[in-house]
């Protein structure tokens, strides 16, 4: 895991805009600075290590390394393969043990142990469809000095960023927003349609847009090939992955079930094998729900089995206090922790560091996110604090196993009718269950007596006030709306602390499996989940595997905001001027009226807005004194 930056030019350039980008990265990689500069036979920087080639134009690479794999310094970035290609890159392929013994057989061989110079084999050896072959998280830039082309790819859930500006002179890319804005030809200034749309959706981490203007997110699941004079010119990425979801409504049947529920344990099984591969401690984010507790155990397992069960260490974020134990997970996560043996740490923020805490996350995020993720960011502290590097995380496995009621409405809306009334103690779990259900039956009803096509037709008069679309087809959608967020505060929170986080859950081959499983066993008997609850039973304790009121990752932010921190929070949005250039003006709305007026929500986004810019633009503009923050003060 790593920062990357780069900068292709038609004009030459001082090389120290590459490093003063690169040094923004630190916390990303403080184990090692490298540069590789095209085509620049004046430069003033003289890093560590620093390579000089030639190129029919100027341009400058820049990497800072996070050790995981071959800590030697022949892992070090850019790296070389067989003098032609050059490589910054960013992330894990978590296979590339497998694929390094098929390139050995072709007759390649590598200096390294890293993934790093596998991916360059490839290319050689495949070209482009490597990618297909590629297991992990990654964005990368590749340098062929003989062809002069440029390759740019990102992974298929954009679990890793890549980050560009544009223009007829220059393009300019790097792992976060900040590197690139450390580029005098990069313009600061706040995309002002998008932060008016975060206000009324949340986040956007899914579009091509940020909140910066002119600067863009490289497309995942994707790929650019192009001559490097060419990278000046607008571009549409190729895709090279996609998903098909199963739409179909099979009857459940049992010994499916099973089968469904021994597939996805070995997927998910060997998810977690590949992704403990590592030279540096591992730990994993405990949040005492089914996702994580499964990740912790089979973790558990493998450990054991090659006798470092001792070794494992679990990370969780707490709420004990007196009005914040509404979001308290800590019985469930000491359950888990018993039950495999294992070595739990937890941390419980401090309402009166979470003003100064937020704004430090908010740097690292570099866009506004829909609420403070303390939760996940003082995990990630604690975790950095114990010395751990990488962590294994249950991220994904909502968006593909129905872990969300607001899926029920999908469910209810395509399901038969005689399905829909075996389902009645999922009914009975869903707040506002009956509004879910008169959707369901009106278009159940409307299919019944008028025909497919027709009830369509009427439904879309009433104004689309009825959701028709099908559960798989609906996570199959928020592996790109959803979890492009999550993987977002994931990354940033993570990074911040110098911490590679993996994802089991966004093993390719499960994602792909799990597609093709239809509803009925994702959703069964009154239960969300049922295929992984089927899976893991009588693995977990039996109130964490068939728990229903799990309550994600949750934040007591209402408690802060409306109590302690109350007049801090409502200062800040009476006295934005920057959310009055959004279109909200607070000024006018007395602070007994501000929490009845307005939905919580609304209030809060407003206030990570308003962060946001006085961390980028305000006269108290975040500066991190050590980017590399490792303890827990």
């Amino acid at each position: 895991m790593c920062g990357i930056v780069g900068v292709i030019s038609k004009q030459a350039f001082p090389a120290s805009f590459i490093q003063s980008m690169n040094n923004t990265l630190i916390h990303r990689g403080p184990d090692c600075e490298s540069y590789l500069l095209g085509g620049m036979h004046e430069f003033d920087i003289n890093p560590p290590q620093c390579n000089i080639i030639d190129s029919p134009i100027p341009f400058a690479f820049g990497h800072r390394r996070l050790a995981i794999l071959d800590l030697s310094e022949q892992g070090n970035q850019p790296m070389c393969y067989r003098g032609r290609y050059w490589i910054i890159y960013n992330g894990e392929v978590y296979n590339h043990v497998e694929i390094r013994e098929e390139l050995e057989t072709l007759g390649y061989t590598f200096r390294s142990q890293t993934d790093t110079e596998v991916i360059m084999a490839s290319y050689d050896a495949w070209g482009v469809d490597c990618l297909n072959r590629f297991n992990g998280m990654w964005a990368f830039v590749l340098y062929d000095s003989k062809t002069e082309e440029i390759f740019i790819s990102r992974d298929r859930f954009g679990v890793k960023p890549l980050y560009y500006y544009q223009d007829n002179q220059h393009f300019i890319f790097g792992s976060e927003i900040k590197a690139l804005l450390k580029h005098p030809a990069v313009t600061k200034e706040p995309n002002i349609e998008y932060c008016k749309l975060f206000l009324k959706m949340g986040s956007q981490d899914h579009l091509r847009e940020t909140a910066f203007k002119e600067i863009y997110r490289f497309e995942c699941a994707s790929f650019l090939k192009c001559r490097i004079e060419e990278i000046f010119h607008p571009f549409k990425e190729t895709t090279f992955w996609s998903i098909q979801p199963n739409l179909s409504n099979e009857p459940y049947n049992e010994a499916k079930a099973s089968e469904y529920a021994e597939r996805y344990y070995n997927l998910l099984e060997d998810a977690v094998r590949l992704r403990l591969r590592s030279d540096v401690k591992i730990g994993s984010a405990l949040s005492g729900g089914l996702d994580s507790s499964s990740v912790a155990y089979l973790v558990n397992q493998q450990l054991k089995a090659v006798g470092c069960g001792d070794r494992q260490e679990t990370f969780s974020s707490v709420y004990r206090t007196t009005g914040s134990e509404y979001c308290d997970e800590s019985y469930y996560i000491d359950e888990v922790a018993r039950s495999l043996d294992v070595r739990s740490s937890t941390i419980e923020p401090k309402v009166e560091d979470i003003i100064e805490e937020h704004r430090k996350f908010v740097y690292y995020l570099d866009t506004p996110a829909r609420n403070t993720v303390m939760s996940s960011w003082h995990t990630y502290k604690l975790t950095r604090a114990c010395g751990v590097k990488v962590t294994l995380d249950g991220q994904g496995a909502d968006e593909q196993l129905v872990g969300y009621l607001d899926y029920m409405t999908s469910y209810f809306s395509t399901v038969p009718l005689g399905t829909l009334i075996r389902e009645g103690p999922l009914y009975r779990q869903i707040p506002n269950a009956s509004s879910f259900i008169a959707r369901g039956s009106i278009l159940n009803l409307s299919r019944c007596l008028l025909g497919e096509k027709l009830s369509l037709s009427i439904l879309d008069r009433l104004g689309k006030k009825f959701s028709y679309i099908p559960v798989n087809q609906r996570m199959s959608d928020d592996l790109i709306l959803s979890l492009g967020t999550l993987f977002h505060w994931a990354d940033r929170g993570s990074m911040a602390f110098s911490i590679e986080s993996r994802m089991p859950f966004m093993d390719y081959r499960l994602v792909e499996f799990l597609a093709t499983v239809p509803a009925t066993y994702k959703l069964h008997g009154g239960w969300t989940k049922y295929l992984a609850r089927k899976a893991f039973d009588g693995k977990l304790p039996e109130n964490v595997c068939w728990r229903r009121d799990k309550m994600g990752w949750p934040i007591p932010e209402e408690f802060w905001f409306k109590g302690k921190l109350k007049e801090y929070f409502i200062r800040a949005l009476k006295n934005s001027e920057f959310l009055l250039r959004v279109g909200i003006d607070f000024s006018n709305v007395s602070e007994i009226e501000i929490f009845d007026r307005y939905s919580f929500e609304f209030l809060l986004r407003c206030y990570v807005l308003e962060i946001w810019y006085s961390v980028f633009w305000g006269r108290d503009a975040y500066i991190p004194v050590n980017p590399q923050i490792s303890s827990l003060d």
